[in-house]
C-alpha cells in the first residue's frame, strides 16, 4: 500500500513553492533576492522528489535502488527546464549564465537527495 504521508508533503511543498512564486513575481524577488531562485530549486527538486518516492513506494525495491530513481527524475527535470529557460529566452542575464545553471542543478539534486531521504524513512517506519 501507498504512503499518502509521502503525497501530502509533496502537495504542501509544491503549494508552498506556488505560494513563494506568486509572491516573488509580485515583488521582484526573483531579480532582488540572489537566493531566492535557488530556493526555488530547492523546493522544486524537493516536491518533485517526493512524488516521485511516492510512485516507487509500492514498489519491491531497495533504498538505493529508490534514491537513484528520485534523484535521476529530478535531474531529468532540472536538466529539461534549464534547456527550456535558454531556448525560450528566459533566463535573466547571459552573464554567469553557466555558473546560474550549475547552481541550480545543485539545487535541484539537493532536493532530490532530500526527498529520496524522506521518502525512505517513511516507507521503512
Amino acid at each position: 500500500m501507498r504512503n499518502f504521508s509521502l503525497l501530502r508533503l509533496a502537495f504542501i511543498t509544491i503549494l508552498i513553492m506556488g505560494i513563494l512564486h506568486f509572491v516573488a513575481g509580485a515583488f521582484y524577488l526573483y531579480w532582488t533576492l540572489g537566493w531566492f531562485d535557488y530556493l526555488m530549486h530547492f523546493l522544486g527538486g524537493l516536491g518533485g522528489g517526493l512524488v516521485i518516492a511516492w510512485f516507487v513506494s509500492d514498489k519491491n525495491i531497495s533504498t538505493s535502488q529508490t534514491f537513484l530513481i528520485v534523484f535521476c527524475s529530478v535531474m531529468f527535470v532540472g536538466v529539461a527546464w534549464e534547456i527550456f529557460e535558454k531556448v525560450n529566452n528566459i533566463a535573466q542575464s547571459t552573464e554567469g549564465y553557466v555558473l546560474d545553471t550549475i547552481h541550480d542543478l545543485l539545487m535541484d539534486a539537493l532536493g532530490s537527495l532530500v526527498a529520496g531521504y524522506v521518502g525512505v524513512k517513511k516507507l521503512n517506519k
